[in-house]
């Protein structure tokens, strides 16, 4: 057969003359052995298509026959059967995507499905609008491509607006617009996170922020009115702090100083008067010893002689000119009965 094919295609060549050069310039080439190389070539660049790159940052998944394959690729050069046995899809798992609650930011465009205004209602039965900004990424290409067939940036701002109904409801409204705002943002992170891993979204929560709590329009002068009182209360307990740590501090050290000084004054009089018990003892003494020698009448002159000198040093004292002629002399020595 094959030569029957030779001699029909130089049977056609023969006919012109640069055809006939080409055949007769690759007639030494065996045919077969072309196709065989041929094929093998085919057969081998086949099985080369089966090697895929996953690039840092991403996660490739592959399906067999359409069923996934368990695992996820990760960074690096990998294999798989090629097409139509082995299929790859790659997922970027380290871009940071965004979603907004209340709010629609002219930076961030929504093609389908854009944000509206939401109203909630408080624990204590106020109204008030939440705007809110969500970041979130890719943790589980599988499950982000194949669990839920829903838009992601949706089913992330669906979990989050249900959340914020949950834990706002049960909360006042003066606790969520001031001491407890960062707390709440918290809390309701991790309750999205929750509804979005029941719904294995193969989604990520990375940031949270309630941007602004606003009250509707026709409340919204009282709710200023509110906030300035508020303010006003927090800023007169502060200078009032401010005041205590200031007066206190200066109070205490006075009262240190005076405690201070009468324990020194205590301790002086203390000393002085043991030093006036021991001076008088050892002055008993030597009175005892030389009792013949110094009468009573020697001592007690001389112990009155020393008290009037303490005492007159302290008070006034008026001297008295007696008269030349008829006077009688004043005696200003004061003997006090025996």
């Amino acid at each position: 057969m094959n030569d029957g094919y030779n001699g029909i295609i130089k049977t056609e060549l023969e006919k012109t003359s640069p055809m006939r050069d080409i055949f007769k310039a690759f007639q030494h080439i065996n045919l077969k052995m072309v196709i065989v190389i041929l094929i093998v070539v085919s057969v081998l660049l086949y099985f080369l298509t089966g090697i895929y790159v996953v690039n840092p940052g991403e996660q490739a998944v592959v399906k067999r026959f359409g069923r996934i394959l368990e695992g996820t690729m990760t960074a690096g050069i990998h294999y798989r059967i090629p097409w139509p046995v082995d299929t790859v899809e790659r997922v970027n798992v380290s871009k940071i995507r965004r979603a907004d609650i209340g709010m629609s930011l002219p930076e961030h465009r929504h093609e389908f499905f854009p944000p509206q205004k939401i109203q909630l209602l408080t624990g204590d039965e106020n109204v008030i609008n939440v705007e809110a900004i969500i970041h979130y990424r890719v943790k589980d290409a599988a499950e982000y491509l194949y669990k839920v067939n829903f838009n992601a940036e949706r089913l992330v701002r669906n979990s989050v607006e249900a959340a914020l109904v949950y834990l706002i409801g049960n909360m006042a409204v003066d606790d969520i617009l001031t001491v407890e705002k960062l707390r709440a943002q918290g809390r309701i992170m991790n309750k999205a996170q929750e509804l979005l891993d029941k719904y294995e979204s193969g989604l990520q929560i990375t940031a949270f922020n309630i941007k602004a709590i606003i009250p509707p329009r026709e409340v919204a002068d009282a709710f200023r009115d509110v906030t300035a009182a508020r303010e006003d209360k927090e800023r007169t307990i502060n200078m009032a702090r401010g005041y205590y740590n200031s007066l206190i501090p200066e109070a205490r050290g006075k009262a240190h100083k005076m405690t201070s000084e009468a324990e020194s004054y205590k301790i002086e009089v203390v000393n002085l008067a043991k030093g006036d018990a021991d001076k008088f003892e050892a002055m008993l003494v030597e009175y005892q010893k030389n009792r013949e020698i110094y009468t009573e009448d020697v001592t007690k002159y001389r112990l009155y002689l020393e008290t009037m000198e303490k005492i007159l040093t302290r008070v006034k004292k008026y001297i008295l000119q007696p008269s030349f002629e008829g006077s009688k002399k004043i005696n200003l020595k004061f003997i006090g009965s025996r």
